[in-house]
Formats: C-alpha cells, sequence, structure tokens
C-alpha cells in the first residue's frame, strides 16, 4: 500500500517534470489515479477488516474515569453497534485519503498559505478607517457583522476569507479537528478555533487518529469539565444548534452574494451540525459524496441514541441554554432577553437532531452508500472500476467483486490472438496481480460471508467433493461456492500470467495459496510449458517450488510430497498427450530425475518410455532415447549406473526397490549406444572425402565394436529382464484380458522431418484414415489366429490422425509367448506400425518391446558385418567378426527353443538370411581371390 502510494507520487512528480509534453504528462497523471485508486482499495481493507480491534477506530472516549463522560458514550455506542462501527470505519478510511491527498500537495507547495493576519479582514478595516461611503460594506468587525447587518466585506478580505474556510473544511474532511482549530489560532480567528472544538466535549465525533489523541493525558482542567459534565448532551444540542444556524447563515449570505464568501463556511459549519444539503455543493469527488453522507449519518444515529438514553424531561436542557443563551450570537439580540429564551427554546427541539435533518438522510447505512452513489452519478467514468470494487469491499458484497475479475479474464481469453497494445497488456496485468491479491487478503483476514463457512478460505479438495455430494441439499446452493471457486480461479490466472511472462520465481508463492487439486493443475501445466527449454531453467524451477511447498506451514500441502505427486501427474499427463511427439514425452521424464524420492518412479516411467520408442520407427527411436537418457542423467545416481555396471550393481543393492527398472533401463542404455554406434558407422561410410583405406581403417573398430556388443546383449539374453523375470506371475493372472494400441504409419526415411527427429508424430490425414484402418485391420488379420480377436477404428476421443487397434486374448488357448508374437506381427505386418500408446498388462509390453529391440539389434549387427566383409577383399581381416549372429537366433542342434527366432517375424528372418547370404558371397570371392 505504501508502495502504491510512493509509485503514484513519482508518477505525478514525473509528469510535472514533462508538463510541456502533454501527452506523456496526462499518461503519468493516468498512472497515478490508477495506482492511488489501489492502494485507497488497499487502505480500505486494512480499515474495514486488518484491525480487529471493536474499539476501532472510535476509540474509548480517552482515559478512564469514575464517572463516564460524553466521549466514553459516543465511543460505547458506536463500538457497539455493527453497522455504525462499520460506517465510522469507513469514514475513518475516506478521512485518511484526505489527509494523504493534503500531504501531497503541502508537500508539493500547491496548497493555500495563511499568516498571521489572515483571518483578520485586513483590507475591509482599512476601508473603514478611510471612512469609506460604501453603504453595502459592513460597519463593525465582529464576527457576526456580516450576518448581522446583512452586508458584505472588501473583495480581497471575502476572498482570504473563503479560502481560510475552504481549507478548514479539507482538515475537517481529513479528521483533522485538531490542526483546523491551531489554523484558525494562527491567523487572529481563535473565535472560530473555539467554535469548531464544541467547547472541548461536545465536538465532532472524533474517529481514527482524532480518537487516538483522546488517549493521550489531557490538561487537568479539560478533563474535570468533561467529568463535571458527564454524558448529559445539552450543552452538544446547543453547539449542534448553533453550527446549524451558522450554516444556514452563511448559506444564505453566499446566495446573496456574488462572490464564493460562505460557500465553504456553510459546509464546515453543516459538517459539525450534520447538515447534509449544505455540504454537497462543495462536493467534488465520489469520496467527498460518500464522506459527506457518512458523517452525516452517523452524526444523527449518535445523537439520537444519546438522547434515548437521557432523561425526556427537557428542563435540564432549558437550564442549561438559561445560562448560556446571553452569549449565543442571535440576529434578535435588541429583542427582550425572555423572548430571546422563547425563540430559541421553540426553535430547538428537546433533543438533537431536529426531524429537518434526519428527513434529509438514508434510513441505514445501505441506503447511506446508495445515496451517496446517486449524488456522484454526474462524476467522471475514470476510476469507476475500482470505485465499483469498494462499494462492493464495504458491503461484502465478495462473490460480484471476485467475479468480475474472472469474467474480465475470460473476456481477455476468448479474444484469443487478437493484437494487444503494450498499455492494454499493462493493464492486464495490473487487473490481474489486483484480482489475485484481493483474494488472498480475503481469505486470510477476517471476512463474514454469507454460506455453510463464517469465513473466506482456501477450500480443500475434500470439502469441494462434499460440495458436490451435496445435490439438493441447501448448503451446496449457497453463494460460498461460487465465491470459493473465483478465489482458485483468480490465483490460477494470476500464476498462469506469471509463468507466461517468464516472472517464475513468484509461481510457487501463490501455488502456495491454491486448492490442491487447483495447484496441481497449474504446476503441471507451468513444468509442461518449462520441458523443452533449457534444463538449468527446469532445475531452478523444481528447486524453487521445493523451497515453497517445504516451508509453507497450512493448508493442504504436505512438503515432502506435494513436489512428487505434481510431477507424477506431470508424467500421467504426457502418456496421454499423443499430439506432442516422442521428444516431450520423453523429456519429460526430467522432472522425476530431481529428486532421490522419486528416482523409483523415474525408472519405471523410464522404461515405460522407452518400450513405446522401440516400437516407433527407426529415426524416432533415436532421438527420443537421447531425450529421454538426458533427462536421467539430471540424477547423479542414475547417471553413473548406466555408464558403469558396477555402479549400477552398487545402486540396485542400496535400492532393492529399483533393482528390476534399473537392470531393464541398463539395458535400453547399451541398446541405444549401440544405435550410436551404428548411426556414426553409417556416417562415415556415407563420407565421400575418405579414401578407401582411410575409411575401412576408421570403420572397421566401429563395426567390430557394434557386432561384439550386439552378441553380448543378446547372447547372454539380457532382453530377457525386460520381462522374463515375471513371466509366472503373468500366466497367474485372469484368463483373458485386452491390449490398446494406437497406432500411425511407421517413420521412415520418407516421413516429413518433425516425425524423424521425434517432435510429431506419423499420424494420417482425415481423408486417408479409412483407407489406413482397412489396411491394419486386413493386415492385423492375416497375422492372428483363433482366441485372438483383433479391432481397428479411428480414435475420435485422442489428438491428431491415429488409429486404435484395440487387441482382445483369450489366455486359456495362448501364452504369453505366442501372445506377444502375435502383437508383434500386427505391428511388422504388411502395413508397418509405429506404436503411439499401448495399453494392457505390463508385462505384454515389456515383452513386445524385447522382440521389436532384438530383431533390431541383431539385423544391423548382420548388416555391418556383411559391409565390412565386403570392404575386406583379401587376407585374414574380418576373420575376427566371427560368425556366431545366426546360431544365436536359429539356436543349437539339440534344442531349437534356446535361439531368438521367437523374437523374428518372418520378414526379419528373410532380412536376415539375405545378410548371410551377401556375407558368404563375400567371403567366396574372398577365398576364390586367395
Amino acid at each position: 500500500m505504501i508502495a502504491k502510494n510512493a509509485n503514484s507520487m513519482l508518477c505525478r512528480a514525473e509528469g510535472l517534470q514533462n508538463q510541456y509534453r502533454a501527452a506523456r504528462m496526462m499518461h503519468l497523471q493516468a498512472e497515478a489515479r490508477v495506482l492511488e485508486a489501489e492502494a485507497a482499495t488497499w487502505t480500505l481493507l486494512l480499515h474495514m477488516y486488518a484491525r480487529t480491534n471493536k474499539t476501532y477506530p472510535g476509540g474509548r472516549g480517552g482515559q478512564q474515569t469514575s464517572v463516564p463522560t460524553l466521549h466514553h458514550t459516543v465511543a460505547s455506542i458506536i463500538s457497539d453497534d455493527a453497522k455504525l462501527l462499520q460506517c465510522a470505519r469507513v469514514i475513518t478510511w475516506l478521512e485518511e485519503l484526505a489527509s494523504q491527498s493534503l500531504d501531497y500537495t503541502t508537500e508539493q507547495g500547491q496548497g493555500p498559505r495563511f499568516h498571521q493576519k489572515s483571518g483578520v479582514w485586513s483590507d475591509t478595516q482599512a476601508a473603514l478607517q478611510d471612512r469609506g461611503n460604501d453603504t453595502g460594506l459592513v460597519t463593525e468587525l465582529d464576527p457576526d457583522a456580516t450576518t448581522r447587518q446583512k452586508a458584505a466585506l472588501k473583495r480581497d478580505s471575502s476572498r482570504d476569507e473563503d479560502a481560510l474556510n475552504g481549507h478548514l473544511f479539507e482538515l475537517v474532511k481529513a479528521g483533522r479537528i485538531s490542526q483546523a482549530a491551531r489554523t484558525c489560532t494562527d491567523c487572529g480567528q481563535s473565535w472560530r478555533a473555539a467554535s469548531l472544538l464544541g467547547g472541548g466535549p461536545n465536538g465532532p465525533t472524533p474517529l481514527g487518529p482524532a480518537a487516538q489523541e483522546q488517549r493521550s493525558v489531557k490538561a487537568l482542567e479539560q478533563l474535570a469539565a468533561e467529568i463535571e459534565a458527564g454524558s448529559n448532551t445539552a450543552l452538544r444540542t446547543v453547539w449542534k444548534w448553533a453550527c446549524y444556524q451558522v450554516a444556514e447563515a452563511a448559506a444564505e449570505s453566499h446566495h446573496q452574494s456574488s462572490e464564493m464568501a460562505g460557500k465553504h463556511e456553510a459546509a464546515l459549519y453543516a459538517t459539525l451540525a450534520g447538515h447534509l444539503g449544505k455540504i454537497l455543493p462543495v462536493c467534488q469527488t465520489r469520496a467527498d459524496f460518500l464522506w459527506a453522507h457518512s458523517r452525516c449519518w452517523l452524526e444523527a444515529q449518535v445523537d439520537q441514541q444519546l438522547a434515548a438514553s437521557q432523561d425526556q424531561d427537557d428542563s435540564g436542557l432549558r437550564a442549561a441554554l438559561s445560562v448560556g443563551l446571553d452569549a449565543v450570537a442571535s440576529t434578535r439580540h435588541a429583542q427582550p432577553e425572555e423572548e430571546v429564551h422563547s425563540i430559541v427554546l421553540d426553535d430547538i427541539t428537546a433533543f438533537w437532531p431536529p426531524s429537518r435533518l434526519t428527513d434529509a438522510l438514508p434510513d441505514s447505512f445501505e441506503a447511506v452508500l446508495e445515496a451517496a452513489h446517486k449524488a456522484a452519478e454526474h462524476q467522471p467514468d475514470s476510476g469507476m472500476e475500482h470505485w465499483q470494487m469498494q462499494q462492493d469491499i464495504i458491503q461484502q458484497d465478495f462473490a460480484p467483486l471476485l467475479a468480475r475479475f474472472v469474467e474480465a479474464e475470460d473476456h481477455q481469453a476468448a479474444q484469443g490472438s487478437a493484437p494487444h497494445s503494450a498499455t492494454g497488456d499493462k493493464q492486464r496485468a495490473a487487473r490481474l496481480r489486483m484480482g489475485a491479491h484481493l483474494a488472498l487478503a480475503l481469505c486470510y483476514l477476517p471476512v463474514e460471508v454469507p454460506g455453510p463457512q463464517d469465513t473466506l478460505h482456501i477450500r480443500s479438495h475434500e470439502e469441494v467433493n462434499e460440495d458436490s455430494d451435496r445435490e439438493g441439499q441447501e448448503a451446496s446452493k449457497s453463494d460460498d461456492l461460487p465465491l470459493q471457486d473465483s478465489v482458485n480461479q483468480l490465483l490460477q490466472q494470476y500464476a498462469m500470467h506469471l509463468i507466461q511472462t517468464e516472472q517464475h520465481e513468484l509461481v510457487p508463492i501463490y501455488a502456495c495459496h491454491m486448492r490442491q487439486d487447483v495447484r496441481r493443475i497449474t504446476y503441471a501445466s507451468y513444468f509442461h510449458s518449462l520441458t523443452q527449454r533449457d534444463m538449468v531453467d527446469c532445475r531452478a524451477a523444481y528447486q524453487s517450488a521445493w523451497e515453497s511447498f517445504t516451508r509453507w506451514p497450512r493448508g493442504d500441502i504436505n512438503g515432502e510430497t506435494e513436489l512428487d505427486d505434481i510431477v507424477e501427474q506431470v508424467m500421467g499427463e504426457s502418456f496421454w498427450a499423443m499430439g506432442k511427439g516422442p521428444n516431450q514425452w520423453a523429456a519429460t521424464l526430467r522432472w522425476l530425475a530431481f529428486s532421490d524420492s522419486t528416482l523409483p518412479l523415474a525408472a519405471k516411467e523410464a522404461n515405460r518410455v522407452l518400450r513405446l520408442l522401440s516400437l516407433g520407427g527407426d529415426p524416432a527411436v533415436m532421438a527420443g532415447c537421447s531425450h529421454a537418457f538426458q533427462a536421467l542423467k539430471q540424477s547423479g545416481d542414475l547417471h553413473t549406473a548406466l555408464e558403469d555396471e558396477g555402479q549400477l550393481t552398487t545402486l540396485v543393492t542400496s535400492r532393492p526397490d529399483m533393482r528390476r527398472d534399473c537392470i531393464e533401463l541398463f539395458v535400453w542404455y547399451q541398446i541405444y549406444q549401440l544405435a550410436g554406434l551404428y548411426t556414426t558407422f553409417c556416417d562415415m561410410f556415407n563420407d565421400s572425402s575418405l579414401d578407401d583405406d582411410t575409411l575401412l581403417e576408421e570403420l572397421y573398430p566401429l563395426g567390430q565394436q557394434y557386432i561384439n556388443g550386439a552378441l553380448a546383449l543378446c547372447g547372454n539374453n539380457a532382453l530377457a529382464s525386460i520381462w522374463g523375470e515375471q513371466d509366472t506371475a503373468f500366466q497367474q493372472e485372469s484368463s483373458s484380458h485386452e491390449v490398446k494400441m494406437w497406432v500411425a504409419p511407421s517413420v521412415t526415411v520418407d516421413s516429413q522431418a518433425e516425425a524423424q527427429q521425434g517432435d510429431s508424430y506419423n499420424t494420417v490425414a482425415d481423408q486417408q484414415m479409412a483407407v489406413f484402418v482397412t489396411a491394419v485391420q486386413a493386415s492385423a488379420a492375416s497375422c492372428c489366429v483363433s482366441g485372438v480377436d483383433v479391432q481397428v477404428q479411428k480414435d475420435d476421443n485422442m489428438e491428431g490422425g491415429m488409429a486404435l487397434v484395440t487387441v482382445h486374448i483369450d489366455h486359456a488357448q495362448y501364452d504369453m509367448g505366442r501372445e506377444v508374437q502375435c502383437l508383434n506381427a500386427i505391428i511388422k505386418g504388411e502395413v508397418p506400425l509405429q506404436v503411439i500408446r499401448m495399453t494392457g498388462p505390463d508385462l505384454v509390453l515389456g515383452a513386445l518391446a524385447s522382440m521389436a529391440a532384438c530383431p533390431y539389434v541383431l539385423l544391423r549387427a548382420a548388416e555391418l558385418r556383411q559391409v565390412l566383409l565386403e570392404m575386406t577383399k583379401q587376407g585374414e581381416i574380418g576373420a575376427d567378426l566371427g560368425d556366431k549372429i545366426v546360431p544365436l537366433v536359429s539356436g543349437t542342434e539339440s534344442d531349437k527353443h534356446t535361439g531368438l527366432m521367437y523374437f523374428f517375424t518372418q520378414q526379419e528372418l528373410q532380412q536376415l538370411l539375405e545378410y548371410e547370404r551377401l556375407t558368404d558371397l563375400s567371403l567366396m570371392a574372398r577365398t576364390s581371390q586367395n
């Protein structure tokens, strides 16, 4: 709040420096007004709800005494009545705003300046001394001369008088009645100072800082006078009646004169008397109108309650009047004393205020707000948004208040990508910030709201579910429910704005205040947006969230597990986000690798990703695997385990819960490294800048390393670790189950660049979908036998063009090996497919992935062996490549089941035999040459 005021002052100061640049000055002044309005809103919240002491702002009436004084009684009346207390807080807020405006004006040197003779009418005195023959000029200089003689002052004296009264009115409007009295004394009008203070205990009701002044030790004479008067209102009534008479006389003088004299004097004394009609002519802003209505209504309500507490016999009042009436300035001072007494007593009612004042005031505080709004209808629309906001806060009407922020942002979002100006974007950012901060303030202030809860708070996910289950009950219809939802929606909108504008350090601060489900949705979206960015940015965002969640001491946040649950949700959403390509899914693994607590899930999800990548096209596999292992290397333990088998043994020994996943992950990492060797080999082979000898010298060790690695990987049956250890458990499952595969055409060298790079999937256009589905159905039917039911259709519920292959398998007829062979044949059939996503038993997916990986590795080994033997035409070069690939696939003579032939489809076996035929031809050619 202080910062807002300081910023507005800076804008205004800069505007003064740019006063000769009209557009710039107007822009800065507009910004200053917006900041001031926002600061005023926060000040209102402070006065209305943050200060919970019931004695604020009326105080306790000063020092405690054995006999309650009038100040004590007035303070008690305000603090015991909720509506009066609400009105008093609004008045205190408005007076503080006026006080701040006065201070700013004074600091800028723009306020009026007075000296010791500003209030003594020097020009008029000089004119009288010169014995001028001005018939309209007063002949005496006492305070009542103008009213009594119905004559005027000299023009300069009249202007000085009005300027002084105008400044005094501004001071009273700012709650600075004591300063107003001092100003009167300094200007030579001590009589006016006494009239403003009301003779001590009879002055205007002190609120805010004025009430705090009463707590100071008073002079003994003043305190004694208050105790002597007690709670009797007789002198208060006389003083208010006198103020009323002065206001009426000053107003009449103003109407009869062409000068401004009397206008502000009428408003000044009308404020003290509660005379609304004479205050409104000098009101200039909405705040002025609201202050005038609220102040007059509060004074009237206090006076009425004081009157009700007094003895109905008016003899005390008449006695007080008889004592002090001779000192009352009256236009009928020449009449006999008895007649004066009679006139005054007839003019003033037994108890203040008279009906002619109360009839002009609204009946309730709600009506006060409505009347003030109606009186200010002619005011310009600038600042109306904040003014409406402030009215809602005063009336505790929070549902429409927050709903307007939500609707404004929804309207902005509905406009889509329409161009916006820099000013518009700045205003939107300010609106979002204001809405979010206002929602938070209402949640953590003692604000009463309608509904089953007596305070506004961030509802938990469980409370939301309970409300949704209570259909038809009264509680579910309460206005509290949309109000609570608006709070979360505002916080979410602002958090998304912070994400879009890359103010990442602020996101967790606001996310902590959201309801759990909203917070997780927001943070999942946040992490998704960061996934393709630099790893340093991702780690910084993760660390910032972890620090905020673990430090947050309240709400539904478990600091130790909250972030784990969020990143698990991110992975779950990435699985079904099929329109973004395998790279995005694989890169999402990084969020699981930042913490040791999510390492088991990281290994498990990595295997899930790598299994499906193995069922895709060749280029996409390499790209996706690269992203996956780059993400996993953010964990030091996984990084070292993948690079060193000894470290792998250490990790699985210390983390037995990760044993199977880490072993499988190590296998995939070896396959990924072999794929890298193969890519390097092909790039060098196609490099035309190398001669044959140099090419052979470079390629031979690469090919030998690949072949040996492939034979070691497949010869040790390491691929069986993907699924073989739990084959028995799978056989004990239900007799039948369903496997669903979302498929698209396999990625080839002819596919689009985005698909080859893994940034998208190789989907099918809508007009070609029917042909694709028919072709897949025919290909699948040729691969299946009885007991396996295959259905192929377009899935309209998923993104992009892909087909859904549903395979229902009767497990009573087929074991797992036969089932996986069938699925493998469907994927590698006449229409080669890329499996984008797959659901079903985990072991089926693991076995299917191993069946895809084994031929993938061994066929490349056979290809490189054939290429190298073709390049080495003579000598014994190439003999150490060995001839172990075919026996490894076919098995031993005695037991064919030991081979890996069932991993291969018929087409893959034919391709392997073709490589072997070419290899034999190369060997025969070398033998013939020798």
